[in-house]
């Protein structure tokens, strides 16, 4: 008996349908993947590690420009057990252990132990690495890339904005496999070589031309770019992106989406210290990359339970341009800055907090405004209660002398004028070193110790160049503005101006500070990249001696 075989067609069409989908497979799996737009054009491969970017075009005006280094390497943070907060000690670049900071600037000790545990150094958890191996082409044009590991599932969204053709915005899902804590790294979209970076920048904290070995130049005083992956914390970024720029003329920043960092104040608290959002100029294999983690290793939200997910939503933003061109794309277009007008509820008018103001001064009690006798003189000022090195909470200090002076010219008032401005004024008088020498014309100290009888320094028995522009330069150049017949303040004047330009460095800068005891340079170590030349400004401003425009224009050319 012969069988004949039923619906010929029907089998014949869905042989062809599964050879159309198989060849659909392979060809995803051998093809370049491309998004592309009228500013950017990225190209995935597949090789035996998975998809990774084998190429990423910038174009400017006319050109497409390429992006050096591509790359598109996951990372992924793991631990089962919470990160441990052991301060971790640091070496110098020629090996040596740090002594930073030295045991008298007792104020910020637990601050830098704080950011340097494993977590802020980066060096907490397991780094998983991986490229995704598999991806497909949604209907909008967009990519869905996936990889699932050990630890976890993750999932990633790229497309481009089509409202800004410079960012691709990226989601990605992660779900764990196993119970522990979890950071999500935007992936390694390109890498920059120390030689070709032109520009660094992580707003608030540090930024620079060159790869810094010294740890503590860098990521203590922010100059230079910290040559390990240093993880910040949002609460001091001044903007939420950190940024690089390449000497081929390209800027690459990563943005996270608005609403992914801390609220400072949530509700009816302050949840300022809250971390949820790490940002760093190099990913985990200290490569020059910018880079932000989300959530925290450790933090709020890191904890999942087999079976759980998270989601870190951010963007790239690739530009022919320069850094500063890149940064106000994110301040402007993405946190929307100008908005903030729009947002405020202004409930006082300028007059009322004028007035306000005016209340505050006059009242001894809220004020907090004290008197003492010194070298003969009654000064005055207002009592400082915080921490300041040798006080027994008897510190004093006035600020905003402009004000002081702006507010009794405009009131008129004889509280001011006669239980205030005097003895304010004997207090800059004698702020001021009087004595012939090396400090002549520099300020004896921010603050006055009322017990003990002597201006100090809030951190130590130095003095600093920038101190005499600003606690001298520009206080007696703002009461000069009200009151310009005031010969001795003049003179007192051109002698802060003469000690800067006898400390003003051959090439046009200055010591960070000077050991009052010895008047030996302190902190040789650092470049002053403070404005310290604008006090010189102010001199020729008030005196109209061309030397003291001609120094600040050279220490303004080396700043």
């Amino acid at each position: 008996m012969i069988f004949k075989k039923k619906y010929p067609f029907r089998t014949y069409l869905f042989t062809c349908l599964a050879i159309i989908a198989i060849s659909n497979i392979a060809w995803q799996n051998t093809k370049d993947m491309v998004l592309k737009g009228s500013k950017l054009d990225l190209r995935w491969k597949k090789d035996e590690k998975g998809w990774r970017i084998a190429s990423i075009s910038v174009k400017d005006k006319q050109n497409w420009i390429q992006v050096p280094n591509p790359d598109g390497n996951y990372t992924l943070l793991y631990t089962a057990q919470k990160p441990d907060t052991v301060e971790l000690p640091l070496f110098d670049k020629e090996g040596r252990k740090s002594d930073f900071p030295e045991s008298i600037y007792k104020y910020i000790t637990s601050h830098w132990s704080q950011v340097t545990q494993s977590v802020q150094l980066n060096t907490a958890g397991e780094a998983i690495n991986f490229y995704p191996n598999q991806v497909t082409r949604n209907k909008d044009q967009s990519m869905s890339f996936s990889k699932e590991t050990g630890t976890a599932t993750i999932n990633a969204l790229w497309q481009i904005d089509p409202k800004f053709p410079t960012d691709i915005t990226v989601k990605i899902i992660l779900k764990a496999n196993k119970d522990g804590y979890y950071s999500i790294a935007s992936p390694t979209l390109a890498t920059v070589s120390n030689d070709q970076l032109s520009w660094g920048l992580m707003p608030g904290y540090f930024q620079g031309a060159s790869v810094e070995k010294d740890l503590v130049k860098a990521y203590a005083y922010g100059q230079g770019i910290p040559d390990r992956p240093i993880v910040v914390r949002e609460r001091t970024a001044s903007t939420l992106s950190p940024l690089i720029s390449s000497k081929n003329g390209v800027t690459m920043a990563v943005i996270p989406e608005p609403g992914t960092g801390r609220n400072p104040w949530n509700k009816d608290k302050s949840t300022h210290n809250e971390w949820l959002l790490g940002l760093s100029l190099m990913n985990r294999q200290a490569k020059l990359s910018p880079t932000v983690y989300h959530p925290v290793l450790g933090q709020k939200g890191s904890f999942l339970k087999k079976g759980d997910t998270t989601s870190f939503t951010f963007r790239y933003a690739l530009q022919a341009a320069d850094w500063h061109t890149v940064f106000k794309h994110a301040v402007y277009d993405i946190y929307r800055f100008k908005d903030f007008l729009d947002l405020k509820q202004t409930s006082q008018s300028l007059t009322d907090r004028i007035l306000a103001m005016h209340k505050y001064v006059v009242d001894d009690k809220t004020s907090m405004w004290r008197t003492e006798q010194y070298k003969n003189l009654t000064i005055g000022a207002q009592a400082y209660l915080g921490g300041v090195l040798g006080s027994d909470k008897d510190a004093m200090k006035n600020s905003d002398y402009g004000a002081m002076w702006m507010l009794s010219n405009i009131m008129k008032d004889t509280i001011l004028q006669k239980q205030r401005l005097p003895f304010a004024r004997n207090f800059k008088l004698l702020q001021q070193e009087g004595n012939p020498g090396f400090f002549q014309g520099a300020a004896a100290g921010q603050y006055y110790l009322s017990k003990s009888k002597k201006f100090t320094e809030e951190w130590g028995p130095y003095v600093e160049p920038i101190g005499l522009t600003y606690y001298t330069m520009m206080d007696i150049g703002n009461i000069l503005l009200f009151e310009p017949r005031d010969t001795e303040l003049k003179e007192r004047l051109r002698q802060g101006a003469e000690r800067l330009m006898a400390w003003q460095q051959k090439e046009g800068g200055w010591a960070v500070a000077y050991d009052r005891a010895s008047e030996k340079q302190l902190f040789t170590e650092l470049q002053d990249l403070r404005p310290t030349f604008y006090g010189l400004l102010i001199a020729y401003r008030i005196l109209g001696d061309q030397k003291y425009l001609t120094a600040a224009c050279k220490g303004a050319d080396w700043y």
